[in-house]
């Protein structure tokens, strides 16, 4: 069984939208394109560090004083008994401890998927995470969990984003998602049309983020699905056409709020 660490938010665990990491989507949506069951393990920021030494995950950067930074996601596989971080490294496992399964970074792409993955939060993410913060902070009742918000806070103040400058961020969002657009194939929902890869991992994870504070009944979310044709639509009833494969039952490290 693969267990996935992965941040937690006060939406209960049985909720799909509980986790609110665009990384840990990634591998989210690997997972389930693969049929491969797994569970969650949920933690809040300030456990990160100490549980993943202890299972032996790697870290995954560098903090500004030089020493090692852990984040999510990471994997433990009891069948293989490996730890695996960053959620590249997380797909590129599971393609080639699970070759039976549908293969999301083909050799002869592995560069292009590495470029997309790595280009998407400066072509696109960063907007959206000063406009993400605000409302995760200022939301009552507060989505994210109050020792996650302490950390949050610890980091710094957010940016205060006037009206003006909230729009400009959504329309950098769109612009930066319509750049991704014009370059995907239109045969099918995903970036090569009718193959799945890594890219619409990576893309499918934006939105999952976005949606777990913008659902379906907002004005916000209605409008992300229009853009482009409604591209970004059909990616996402991709995904929720394939069966479940996680195990909601079995998450581990479920808070009480």
């Amino acid at each position: 069984m693969i267990t996935l660490y992965d941040v937690r938010s006060t939406t209960s665990p049985n909720d799909p939208r509980c986790g609110y990491s665009p990384f840990s989507w990634r591998v989210r949506f690997a997972l389930r394109i693969k049929g491969l069951s797994y569970k969650h393990h949920w933690l809040e920021y300030p456990d990160i560090e100490g549980i993943a030494k202890s299972i032996g995950a790697d870290p995954t950067s560098k903090k500004p004083d030089g020493s090692p930074r852990y984040t999510v996601p990471f994997i433990y596989d009891s069948t293989t008994n490996k730890v695996i971080s960053n959620s590249f490294d997380i797909v590129e496992y599971l393609d080639s401890t699970y070759p039976d399964t549908t293969k999301m970074i083909p050799e002869e792409t592995r560069l292009l998927q590495s470029v997309f993955a790595d280009s998407e939060h400066t072509l696109v993410g960063q907007f959206m995470y000063p406009v993400i913060g605000k409302t995760m902070t200022k939301r009552t009742p507060s989505p994210i969990t109050p020792r996650n918000l302490e950390a949050v806070k610890a980091r710094g103040p957010l940016p205060e984003l006037t009206d003006e400058q909230e729009k400009e961020a959504w329309e950098k969002f769109k612009n930066g998602l319509g750049g991704f657009a014009k370059l995907m194939n239109d045969e099918g929902p995903f970036v090569m049309g009718k193959k799945v890869s890594m890219a619409d991992a990576v893309l499918f994870g934006r939105f999952a983020c976005t949606r777990w504070l913008w659902n379906e009944t907002t004005d916000e979310w209605k409008d992300m699905m229009s853009w482009h044709g409604g591209r970004w639509n059909k990616l996402i009833e991709a995904f929720e056409s394939l069966p479940e494969v996680e195990e909601y039952g079995d998450a581990e490290g479920t808070l009480k709020i």
